[in-house]
């Protein structure tokens, strides 16, 4: 028996064109064989796509919602399953749609695609590279040296597939109550390549990292992933960024957070704080009185923005430190200023007040 379409992306039957995009890129997400490797998922994958190529075309979504079939089980109305819409001749939007799914993933859109051309043309897959580097790198910016594995096309390696002829794709004509519906799909024997071999090779190159990139950005380099096939673009390289957590630093955005114990007679006095930059020591003042927990802001100490302009700023966090033992001498010197400054009575009148 065919399976529901909607049910498939998780969705009403009266959804729109809007609810229908959000389900399919996040099923998309979850199983996109790139990111899930879990077995099955690569059907799972195969199924939404085909479920979104139907519902996201209004003449196709209308068809099915008639006859409660798709184009490719028409001829008899049940069996076939999902597969083959990768390759559907005119179908709906799947490359728009998967476009978005791929900027989410890499904050950018993928310009080759990586599927099987017309012409027999295969771009080469994206690779990755997990970089972990310090927040002081971070701060300003660097070049690096990285080696990395990929695939390059094996020398004298010709198409040579016997089921394709070398074109790395099968295509298949099926004749419907509603016409005829040729469908593409990756040629089973050679799974694309047409006979094509590619190799493992290492290579090292130099990568520039921009001052105030963040953990979690991406950052793309062209034309650096495996080769393509045919003739088809290279992919690319994705640099995944790591800051590390600093000893005594906290970063929040392009600003820098910096918490400094204060012994209790400084604040009461007043005192100059010699607080360490990322690019070395300045002086802080702290007036006299200053409060437990207040921000002192040092303009444009902090990140510089990531797009060229400005600096963030770094925020001084006074805390101060309160004595949890006293000497005789020290214990004496504080009840003869808690006399003298009637605390008691200026507390007793406080929580009084609090009545």
């Amino acid at each position: 028996m065919a399976k529901d379409l909607y049910n498939v992306l998780g969705i009403e039957k009266g959804a729109n064109e809007q609810e229908i995009k959000r389900a399919y890129r996040r099923l998309a997400r979850e199983y996109h064989p790139d990111v899930n490797k879990s077995a099955g998922a690569d059907e799972k994958f195969k199924e939404v796509q085909s479920a979104y190529d139907v519902l996201s075309d209004p003449q196709k979504r209308a068809r099915y919602d008639q006859f409660g079939v798709t184009d490719d089980q028409a001829g008899g109305f049940g069996g076939g399953g999902f597969g083959g819409f990768e390759g559907f001749s005119g179908g709906a939007g799947f490359e728009d749609a998967f476009g978005d799914i791929f900027e989410s993933f890499f904050g950018g859109s993928r310009g080759g695609g990586g599927g099987a051309r017309s012409s027999g043309q295969q771009a080469g897959e994206d690779l990755r590279y997990d970089l972990t580097i310090s927040l002081e790198e971070a701060a300003k910016g660097f070049k690096k040296n990285i080696e990395l594995f990929y695939l390059d096309v094996k020398k004298g390696s010709t198409r040579s597939c016997p089921q394709c002829n070398g074109v790395g794709y099968v295509e298949v004509v099926q004749r419907t109550i509603l016409g005829s519906i040729s469908q593409r799909s990756p040629c089973p024997t050679c799974h694309g390549t047409g006979g094509i071999e590619r190799e493992k090779k290492k290579k090292n190159i130099d990568i520039k990292i921009p001052a105030g990139v963040e953990t979690g950005m991406k950052l793309r380099v062209s034309g650096e992933g495996n080769a393509g096939i045919g003739g088809g673009p290279r992919g690319d390289l994705f640099v995944v960024i790591t800051v590390k957590e600093h000893d005594v630093f906290h970063r929040e955005g392009n600003d820098l957070i910096l918490e400094v114990p204060v012994p209790l007679s400084q604040v009461v006095l007043g005192a100059v704080l010699r607080v360490p930059t990322l690019e070395g020591k300045t002086d802080l003042k702290v007036p006299a009185g200053t409060q437990a927990g207040t921000r002192f802001r040092l303009k444009g100490k902090g990140i510089k923005n990531i797009k060229g302009f400005g600096h963030g700023d770094m925020y001084v966090i006074v805390n101060v430190d309160i004595p949890t033992s006293l000497t005789k001498d020290e214990k004496e010197c504080f009840e003869k200023i808690s006399k003298l400054r009637g605390d008691e009575k200026r507390l007793a009148s406080a929580l009084d007040a609090l009545v």
